[in-house]
């Protein structure tokens, strides 16, 4: 019997755990957990009890507004 990953029903999408999002931004888990609960940017996820999952897609919908929200500066020699 094999286990599979837990499943947004609406969707099918499965659920992402923090260390896979944490994984996927190159960021650590306290980062996802902080952005997922009280800070800005806000995470998108869905809560299970006190367990964070998160939709593949809400991961990278928060990407492509990060990418919009801060065009690449870059820093003048002096």
């Amino acid at each position: 019997m094999s286990i599979s990953p837990v499943m947004d029903e609406q969707n099918l999408e499965p659920l992402l755990t923090v260390g896979q999002v944490a994984a996927r931004l190159s960021v650590s888990q306290q980062f996802v957990r902080d952005h997922a609960t009280r800070c800005k940017p806000t995470i998108p996820c869905v809560r299970l009890g006190s367990l964070l999952r998160f939709r593949n897609s809400d991961v990278t919908a928060f990407i492509e507004q990060q990418l919009q929200a801060a065009p690449f500066r870059r820093r003048r020699k002096m």
